[in-house]
């Protein structure tokens, strides 16, 4: 089974009949029921680095849009004003990027490439790739409160629901931007509307949401803060990526092998 963004429960999931593989485009698993998965013998699988790409392009562009007021821009003068805003350069700025797996090794070589300072948190550090990039690893708190951009690649598990809390988004400046492409249930939305509100951070630029798709939200009355349907992975080419993947997934499992992208181990082993 090929799927997206399906749910899977553990009532759907103890159902099935023969059932060996769900083969999902993307590298998020937070709506099937791995658990269950498991027990009734089934292969979960991702596509790790076919979007890679995509969602770094994204992440910058909403990086670029913030910091040069783009959309905002582009809403004056459809509605026939010219009130042109001073924005900022992104040039040695600090970008922190939480989460530093594939996806965001790929915004921190673009962020290189527009001259910005690199930090970056994760539990798992790979110090070559930071040696190589000029990259400081740095705690959670210690980044929030220096970087001027924060980006967060990081999955939807039960230790990054909330991650970023209201205590949390008062430790970055008030000059700083929150990026999120990865998943909205890693920031707390109500904590993050309140410190936009209150002027506690600059703005935000968000493709992905506590709900989706996103309904009635303060945050659509917020001009420092631009928004996106959950499109920071899907592109021509990562869904032509994703999806020879994930039928390769297919064909290992009935092969007899292990599939590349396997999050529960344990069923394969079994």
């Amino acid at each position: 089974m090929i799927t997206s963004s399906f749910p899977y429960s553990e009532r759907v999931l103890s159902n099935v009949g023969r059932l060996k593989i769900i083969s999902r485009t993307g590298v998020g698993f937070d709506a099937i029921d791995v658990d269950a998965a498991t027990q009734n013998g089934i292969c979960v699988t991702t596509t790790p680095g076919a979007n890679s790409d995509s969602v770094a392009d994204h992440a910058i562009g909403l990086i670029l849009s913030l910091a040069r007021h783009i959309p905002s821009g582009d809403k004056d003068i459809r509605s026939g004003n010219w009130s042109p805003q001073v924005g900022i350069e992104i040039s040695k700025k600090t970008l922190g990027i939480v989460g530093f797996g594939s996806i965001g090794k790929c915004v921190a070589k673009r962020g290189a490439g527009f001259g910005m300072k690199l930090l970056a948190y994760d539990l798992f550090q790979d110090t070559t790739f930071a040696a190589e990039h000029n990259i400081t690893y740095l705690p959670l708190n210690e980044l929030l409160a220096q970087a001027d951009f924060v980006s967060i690649h990081l999955p939807l598990l039960p230790e990054t629901v909330g991650l970023l809390g209201e205590q949390e988004l008062r430790l970055m400046k008030p000059t700083a931007y929150l990026i999120n492409t990865a998943r909205g249930g890693i920031v707390d939305e109500d904590s993050l509307i309140k410190v936009l509100k209150e002027g506690l951070i600059a703005g935000a630029g968000l493709d992905v949401f506590a709900v989706e798709p996103l309904g009635q939200s303060p945050l659509l009355s917020m001009d420092q803060v631009v928004l996106s349907p959950h499109i920071a992975g899907v592109t021509e080419e990562s869904w032509a990526r994703m999806a020879l993947q994930a039928a390769k997934n297919i064909i290992q499992v009935f092969q007899g092998q292990k599939p590349s992208g396997l999050v529960n181990q344990q069923v394969f082993q079994d």
